[in-house]
């Protein structure tokens, strides 16, 4: 008997309502536009990463709040260092920017960040990092 034979068991009910669904949907839409506008800066040698790439979508209501809804997770969903989401009147106003990240990058996770070595004991960590090592840590919920 092979792993081809095996049985495979349902998976349970994920629960997420028609309406996530398609906010999921969007948002996975969306990232694989940002990801082909990435590369364009990789091609150009403009980033190595997708983390050193910082993201602007500019989007209507619908998929304004399907970003959004996704909180400080939405960068980790990208796997960008940074993600911005501003809200535009008409889908002719709707872009996706990308530029390269002018932070320092944190040795541990690989983000492009601000706060890297704002901690004096931790120099080349970025404050998340610390927080996630020597603190309480943060609380993701989607990614």
């Amino acid at each position: 008997k092979t792993v081809f034979e095996d049985v495979w068991y349902a998976l349970p009910a994920h629960g997420l309502s028609s309406q996530r669904i398609r906010a999921w949907e969007s948002v996975i839409t969306l990232r694989g536009y940002a990801a082909k506008e990435i590369e364009v800066l990789r091609a150009a040698s403009q980033v190595g990463s997708s983390l050193q790439a910082e993201l602007e979508f500019h989007v209507t209501t619908t998929p304004f709040e399907a970003l959004t809804s996704l909180g400080d997770d939405l960068h980790f969903v990208m796997i960008t260092s940074n993600v911005k989401v501003y809200r535009v009147a008409s889908e002719i106003e709707e872009k996706i920017l990308v530029k390269p990240s002018t932070h320092k990058k944190c040795d541990r996770c690989w983000h492009y960040r601000a706060d890297v070595g704002s901690d004096a004991e931790h120099s080349h960590i970025c404050g998340r990092c610390v927080s996630n090592l020597f603190g309480k840590g943060e609380a993701r919920k989607y990614a």
